[in-house]
């Protein structure tokens, strides 16, 4: 059959050549996307519909002539990486985006077209705007491009999730309304308000989910239950996925026993709350015992996440005196799940003026929460790391752990990281230092 002067056949083939000579949209994250720990990256949110457009997991080097566009998002650990990448390339070819060019325009001038401030999902809106220093466009339009990555390669850590568990992601919502924010968060630089997804959007996310069978979703807002339609939110993805465990971000001045109680009836599976620094007392966590003896009432994993300030625990007895008060909380709390992270601080939050003296460009290679750069001397840095992870090891294979709380050796995720860890530490610190890990 014809159609005017060209066959079906001539129309299909030249709709391919069509494609084959568009040229190529590359998504790349600095540092390199981590295939074992990771989630799929945020900017598939930002990159546009089209098949000839790709998401690269490997920073490789590329030929300028067959891309139109490279399209990077940049956290602060992987500045280096994109710097030395990004003096091999045309900077006229470069977007860039993420927290770092965010905050530090400037230092982004030299390699990119545009530079990108804040979050962004419409892609060709956002880069149409007049100037090197633009503003991320979100226009809810369009669904984010999990077509471009395996999904199943998704290792969560976190309890009850075995290695072949499928587990998803899902932003219902950006930024927090948290005032004031708290001191070391840097949230409010990427996004000084909270702005919520259209419902429709969340609900067509969630049917797009479907296909890859859950087991696990991680709604990863900032803090889930200060949306004022969470629950309508949360009553979507559970009946769409039923069958799906969900957890999420949350502060305990958010949860009261009805609104928990509406969480377990509506497949969530755990909540994941911040200690912070167990020295300080944030208003936020005041009643954080109330909220987490709720939530085990109604069958609700605590994953409880605490900051370590390098420069308060230099010494034997400070060090002793913070480890202490940290495992009394623990078994005060009884969470299922603990992480640790070091005092990251951000350019722009209420710490950066206290702390700023001690950060330098160098320094942003170890913005990955479990390096204490604000500690110089590298032997007191390698203690504190052990550390860190000693008292977690401590805590997870304590008897009273595995009475109270649940059994640690199971061959989930958690377990199998902290093996690894364990492994790792164990011939150091034991030919070193004498430490019996």
């Amino acid at each position: 059959m014809g159609f005017g002067t060209k066959t079906w056949r001539e129309i299909e083939f030249n709709d391919n050549l069509f494609k084959r000579q568009k040229k190529r949209i590359l998504g790349l994250t600095f540092p390199a996307t981590d295939i074992n720990l990771g989630l799929e990256p945020s900017i598939l949110n930002v990159l546009p519909p089209g098949d000839n457009v790709e998401y690269i997991t490997d920073n490789r080097l590329f030929n300028d002539s067959d891309v139109e566009y490279y399209a990077c998002s940049v956290y602060i650990s992987g500045y280096d990486e994109f710097t030395k990448w990004a003096t091999q390339h045309n900077p006229k070819k470069i977007i860039v985006g993420g927290y770092h060019p965010t905050t530090f325009p400037e230092e982004f001038e030299r390699y990119a077209l545009k530079i990108v401030q804040g979050p962004c999902d419409d892609f060709y809106a956002t880069i149409s705007q007049e100037g090197q220093v633009v503003r991320g466009i979100i226009s809810n339009k369009n669904l984010p491009r999990r077509d471009l990555y395996d999904i199943y390669r998704n290792q969560q850590i976190i309890p009850d999730k075995m290695p072949q568990d499928t587990v998803v992601s899902i932003n219902t919502s950006i930024g927090c309304n948290m005032k004031p924010p708290c001191d070391f968060c840097c949230t409010p630089m990427m996004c000084d308000k909270l702005l919520s997804k259209p419902i429709e959007m969340v609900e067509n996310e969630a049917r797009d989910l479907q296909k890859y069978s859950p087991k696990f979703i991680f709604i990863r807002d900032e803090n889930f239950t200060m949306q004022k339609d969470w629950k309508s939110r949360l009553r979507i993805l559970h009946e769409i996925l039923p069958d799906t465990r969900i957890y999420l971000f949350a502060s305990a001045n958010t949860l009261n026993e009805e609104r928990i109680r509406f969480m377990s009836t509506h497949g969530v599976y755990m909540v994941c709350l911040g200690m912070e620094d167990p020295t300080v007392t944030y208003q936020k966590n005041s009643i954080l015992p109330k909220v987490i003896e709720l939530l085990k009432k109604n069958d609700v994993k605590t994953y409880l996440s605490f900051i370590v300030n390098p420069l308060k625990i230099i010494g034997k007895k400070a060090g002793e005196n913070f480890y202490n008060l940290l495992t009394e909380r623990f078994k005060e709390l009884a969470p299922e799940m603990v992480c640790g992270n070091f005092l990251m601080p951000f350019r722009g939050t209420k710490l950066w003026d206290e702390y700023y003296a001690y950060v330098s460009p160098e320094d942003y290679k170890h913005y990955d929460s479990k390096t204490p750069f604000l500690v110089r001397n590298p032997v007191l840095r390698e203690k504190m790391k052990f550390f860190m992870f000693w008292y977690q090891w401590k805590y997870y294979t304590s008897d009273f752990y595995q009475k109270n709380v649940r059994k640690f050796d199971s061959g989930d995720t958690l377990h199998l990281r902290f093996m690894e860890l364990y492994n790792h530490f164990k011939i150091i610190y034991e030919r070193n230092w004498n430490i019996r890990a």
